[in-house]
């Protein structure tokens, strides 16, 4: 059975934690991807991402989330 992930906005240090990987890190992920989240409504000079940015980052470099 499938489940559609709930996704929330969130801080880049709460996001890289989630994932297990420095800020400093996820901002080389974003920069490789940038182009492609502008379309989603990113700002580069914001620290919260969007759940629609959440959700894409996570597709891209296939993040899975656990049920809470």
């Amino acid at each position: 059975m499938i489940q559609k992930l709930e996704y929330k906005s969130m801080s880049k240090k709460e996001f890289a934690n989630m994932v297990g990987i420095s800020v400093r890190t996820l901002n080389r992920w974003i920069k490789r991807i940038e182009k492609d989240l502008y379309g989603i409504g990113y700002d580069k000079n914001s620290h919260i991402l969007s759940p629609k940015i959440v959700e894409f980052l996570c597709m891209k470099f296939v993040v899975l989330q656990e049920k809470e």
